[in-house]
């Protein structure tokens, strides 16, 4: 272990949590036009402050609608009449038969990244959807609870917002909010300038282009370089797309850069890379996540991931080799130099070689 690295990491851990000040509320629910009710900041919010943290009313998983609605008013039942009055007032994109069912399909979160289980929330469910949002949703699994945190800073006024698809075109998008949610997005991502929504498809299309290249485990494999290059660019068209604040798909970013990085044995990069992906967890998800608490572990002991020299000891550094003298641009330089320092492909012979020549770069 490093020392001392383990007192930074702790450092970094964001001190700013409105949930415990009640004092001080942060926002308020307020009809919006256009939109039904949302939430809006009562105060200025800070990046990286929890919202709001709520237990789901009902959770459900995928089964036919007739099932589902069978399922809900069972489930109802057993609420507080309080808890069924938040549930019932909750906005149906699809009125009419199955009452129950298309409330909650209307409303629900997944319960985790790519989860087939829904969960339906008395004021979470009350945020309004945004293409460039300024808050995170996040499930804790460990406590069984939604999180919303605030990627940016957020002004005394503005709509607290987080999105309710996974990207793509405008078209794309307005196409996936219509026929999921019935509505037509006019966030600030939608409602730019013809020119400038022609700029931003273009980022778009870049960014996805870029996500699936980075996920091609044997150009991974094969072209460490380049996926290590693609991370770096994407990194790059994010910051621009979503004026500096990315979120979670900036953390989701540093992870594919360590995993390429300890894939090849290199311990100083993968753990400052997993740093960097836990700094964006503690702002997007606060220090008890999992996944945040994951990332910090990975940043101290980036060797005890699974695909640690899995593909190739070529590019082997110890975890001490991170630099501790140099800073901002300088650290930058170094961090991302394996792009342009080393061979993109790697063959049979590199996978075998000694590595003290790559070492004594350092």
């Amino acid at each position: 272990m490093v020392v001392g690295i383990d007192t930074e990491l702790a450092s970094l851990a964001i001190d700013n949590d409105p949930v415990n000040q009640p004092d001080q509320p942060v926002f308020e629910v307020k009809e919006i036009s256009g939109k039904g009710k949302g939430l809006i900041a009562r105060c200025d919010i800070l990046q990286g402050a929890r919202i709001l943290c709520e237990k789901p009313l009902l959770i459900a998983h995928p089964m036919p609608l007739f099932s589902l609605e069978q399922h809900l008013a069972a489930r109802l039942k057993e609420l507080s009449k309080e808890s069924q009055r938040q549930f019932l007032t909750l906005h149906n994109n699809f009125p009419g038969k199955f009452p129950f069912s298309h409330t909650f399909k209307s409303n629900a979160l997944p319960c985790g990244p790519g989860s087939s289980t829904g969960g339906v929330y008395p004021t979470i469910c009350r945020i309004n959807h945004s293409c460039i949002p300024n808050s995170h949703n996040n499930w804790d699994s460990k406590s069984g609870q939604e999180t919303i945190y605030a990627i940016k800073p957020i002004k005394t006024g503005e709509e607290i917002t987080i999105p309710y698809n996974n990207g793509g075109t405008r078209e794309v998008r307005q196409a996936s909010l219509k026929q999921s949610f019935d509505f037509d997005c006019g966030c600030p991502g939608c409602s730019r300038s013809p020119s400038a929504i022609r700029e931003s498809d273009v980022r778009r299309k870049m960014i996805q282009k870029l996500d699936d290249a980075i996920g091609d485990p044997s150009r991974m494999q094969g072209r460490p370089a380049d996926s290590l290059k693609d991370c770096q660019s994407l990194l790059e068209v994010l910051e621009e797309e979503f004026d500096g604040f990315a979120g979670v798909l900036v953390a989701r970013l540093y992870y594919d850069a360590f995993q390429i990085s300890i894939a090849h044995g290199d311990q100083a990069r993968a753990s400052a890379f997993a740093r960097r992906s836990y700094e964006s967890r503690v702002i997007c998800e606060g220090e008890d996540s999992p996944e945040t608490q994951r990332m910090k572990l990975l940043a101290l002991k980036p060797a005890t991931h699974s695909s640690a020299g899995a593909f190739s000891q070529k590019w082997k550094t110890a975890i001490t080799m991170v630099p501790k003298d140099l800073g901002g641009a300088a650290f930058q330089e170094w961090l991302w130099q394996r792009v342009s320092q080393h061979s993109c492909t790697l063959s049979d012979t590199d996978e075998d070689s000694n590595s003290s020549d790559e070492e004594a770069d350092y």
